[in-house]
């Protein structure tokens, strides 16, 4: 059983931990001598983000161990024929445990970020996908669009 919450101030740094974790998982070549300083830099690009409201995280929680996260972060480009604000969200940092995975939790997490661009007035959503959450991306009808996937909102 999990519960979902946003982020807060407080999280940053568990944040960034599952972010170094997701890192580990997906790279064989981890730099091992920059994590100390990768921690600091992600600690203040979160907490700069966050304080703006550029940047927000959802939670997946279990007995008060944080077991799942994503955020997504405001992007500001150029418009587009097929979005005319230019404003987008990437999603970032979608990374679950593996003890709690395939149990509907990337999922949850999922559709909370897509409310939350609706409710921004986003139109287009990018992130990147590994092999492992690329079918949970297509599920929700993200298209490839090299180099990642979009969701283009109505």
């Amino acid at each position: 059983m999990f519960s979902l919450r946003l982020a807060t101030r407080d999280d940053i740094q568990q944040i960034v931990e599952l972010r170094i974790k997701f890192i580990k998982e997906i790279r064989i070549d981890t730099p091992t001598d920059k994590m100390d300083e990768y921690r600091k830099v992600m600690s203040n690009y979160l907490k700069k983000e966050m304080s703006s409201g550029n940047f927000i995280a959802w939670l997946a929680i279990s007995n008060n161990e944080i077991i799942a996260t994503s955020g997504l972060i405001t992007i500001q480009r150029q418009p587009q024929l097929w979005n005319m604000t230019g404003q987008e969200v990437y999603i970032m940092n979608m990374y679950t445990k593996p003890e709690w995975r395939r149990k509907g939790i990337g999922t949850a997490i999922l559709e909370k970020l897509i409310e939350e661009a609706r409710n921004r007035g986003i139109e287009a959503i990018k992130l990147h996908a590994t092999p492992m959450g690329k079918t949970l991306y297509e599920k929700r009808g993200f298209k490839i669009a090299h180099p990642g996937m979009y969701l283009y909102l109505e």
